[in-house]
């Protein structure tokens, strides 16, 4: 799932342009191991020239 800015604005979780060590996409995560996951962070990604924000999570605990 992608973000607009005008979505994400005013968020406190910081917007990275490389995906830092340690951190997932939805994608990355095991099936069935979701709920163990926060969402901390965005990542910046352009498609068709346009910037978007894709979720990027972190294990709970």
């Amino acid at each position: 799932m992608f973000y607009q800015y005008h979505e994400i604005i005013g968020s406190e979780k910081p917007i990275y342009t490389e995906k830092p060590d340690g951190f997932l996409t939805f994608g990355e995560i095991p099936s069935g191991d979701f709920p163990s996951f926060d969402e901390v962070a965005y990542l910046e990604v352009l498609e068709a020239g346009r910037e978007y924000y894709e979720p990027l999570y972190s294990k709970r605990g």
